[in-house]
């Protein structure tokens, strides 16, 4: 049962004696987790990114456009008095170690004690061992630290995977609507507002969500473009209708979990009806075009090469099977062995993550010959070994800065090095960034105006983080942990039946 089936007068109650500034906690936990890599992310490799807790928290903790700010500008706009909490934001990658996860809930809750309500800034798609739901679990064990009658709010991105348990915790969720992500200083401020006129006794809010067993790739979750923009703008019109915030989750289609799918999520007024119907209507709307969302005809790595460099320079190839914003390791050699099997040695700046070639490459140091093996596995793998002889050009690595809007704050290239071979430069590194901007080739020296292709590792978001280079760009259809073409990845624990795996007639609700 929720708890404000029996807490709303001990609510009401707890405002009416609560001084002018209620107080709020203020913490966001992000990770999006792929299931299909065989690492694990650990507690030190969130520490190495953002990991702050108590006073070294702040509005820009993770920069001035994030939810984190949006929701602490509304909430300190309305009267507010902001607790900072725990914020641990990483990278997309491996699934969390049960050690990890549980750092984040305890650190979470121990900065939880006395305050009125709490606002979470949550990715939405975390795994961890052990627990296929890490936010539901750190909501849950929220909702009985705060007790009831105390509003929780969350900000979720749009590829979140929102449960059942999830829910039952929280009382508003405000969802990204913007792919690449340009909303979130809106959401946050969004949930804040919310949050805010629950706190003052204006609102009741009551979330519900609607499910469909459908899954699409994310290459087609492009807010600029139709079907999905339409979508989106009728989250916009739910809430020119009186919702308080309204969103559609495509869910991450790289983690293999129960319930995955489709879902609906829509927070009104003291109108939990309206809200179930709201949200029902929203994925029916998704359900009718979800052939649409199935994109057909994408190049292989090979056509995709041979099509740009029929282009004018520069062109940006993007690597949709190794998306390292999708949680892919950045560890794909198909680029690579399609650049070198070609005899007219073309301009290409590409990234391969290897952490042994790069310490290597650096201990080789700058102007030293090379031969290098890249990539761990075996022929026909997405990361075949493969060889490379060439020049060391540079060394460097640490951290790196980037300036696409949703990858706030820095991540850490480890060792790395910038390896030149004919027309090809390689920039090999010992740990997994986004390469959704040019920020890993400008690190390491190379100039990626003056390259024919520039790779993108990513589906959308790098048409956001490249534009500033060029507006040529081709996804090539390459195989990895992130694929798009989801009929290659081993699902076990996926809902069955499950468009597009099964027939849709068989799909129900």
């Amino acid at each position: 049962m929720r708890y404000r089936a029996i807490g709303w007068y001990r609510f009401q109650t707890m405002t009416s004696r609560a001084s002018s500034r209620p107080a709020v906690l203020i913490g966001a936990f992000q990770l999006e987790a792929n299931s299909f890599v065989a690492e694990r992310t650990s507690l030190g490799d969130l520490r190495r990114q953002t990991w702050a807790a108590g006073d070294d928290v702040g509005p820009d903790v993770l920069g001035d456009g994030s939810e984190v700010a949006g929701a602490w500008s509304a909430l300190a706009g309305a009267g507010a008095r902001l607790v900072p909490g725990l914020v641990a934001s990483a990278s997309p990658g491996a699934p969390l170690t049960a050690g990890a996860r549980r750092a984040v809930v305890d650190g979470m809750l121990e900065r939880a004690g006395g305050v009125d309500g709490a606002l979470m800034v949550l990715h939405g798609s975390a795994l961890a061992d052990g627990d296929d739901d890490p936010e539901g679990t750190l909501l849950t064990a929220l909702r009985r630290r705060l007790g009831p009658g105390r509003p929780i709010a969350i900000t979720l991105d749009h590829h979140a995977h929102l449960t059942p348990r999830m829910l039952g915790a929280v009382d508003a969720v405000a969802v990204y609507r913007t792919c690449p992500h340009v909303d979130l200083r809106e959401r946050g401020a969004q949930a804040g507002r919310i949050l805010a006129a629950t706190l003052a006794g204006r609102v009741r809010p009551t979330p519900a969500m609607a499910a469909r067993a459908m899954l699409t790739p994310a290459d087609t979750h492009d807010s600029s473009r139709p079907p999905f923009s339409t979508l989106m703008a009728a989250c916009e019109r739910a809430e020119g209708e009186g919702a308080l915030a309204a969103g559609l989750l495509t869910v991450q289609p790289w983690i293999d979990v129960p319930g995955l799918g489709w879902k609906a999520v829509v927070t009104t007024d003291d109108d939990p009806a309206r809200a179930a119907a709201m949200a029902r209507r929203l994925i029916d709307q998704a359900w009718s075009v979800r052939r649409r969302l199935m994109a057909d005809g994408r190049p292989t790595v090979e056509e995709a090469l041979e099509a740009a460099l029929g282009l004018p320079a520069p062109v940006v190839v993007a690597d949709a099977g190794d998306a390292t914003n999708g949680g892919a390791p950045g560890d794909s050699t198909e680029l690579l062995r399609a650049a070198l099997a070609r005899h007219d040695a073309p301009s290409v700046l590409l990234s391969v993550r290897d952490a042994g070639a790069a310490r290597a490459a650096c201990a080789a140091g700058e102007g030293a010959r090379v031969e290098l093996v890249l990539g761990a596995g075996d022929a026909g793998d997405y990361n075949a070994r493969t060889a490379l002889a060439g020049t060391v050009t540079r060394v460097g690595g640490g951290p790196i800065a980037y300036s696409h809007p949703a990858a706030p704050g820095a991540d850490d290239l480890g060792a790395a090095a910038l390896v030149g071979a004919g027309g090809i430069e390689v920039v090999v590194h010992e740990r997994p960034v986004r390469v959704i901007d040019p920020a890993i080739y400008l690190a390491l020296g190379a100039d990626p105006a003056a390259a024919h292709v520039v790779q993108a590792k990513s589906q959308v978001s790098y048409r956001l983080g490249f534009a500033t280079l060029t507006e040529r760009s081709i996804v090539a259809d390459t195989p990895g942990p992130t694929t798009a073409r989801l009929e290659r990845l081993p699902y076990r624990k996926r809902p069955r039946p499950l468009f597009p795996f099964e027939e849709p007639e068989a799909v129900s609700r």
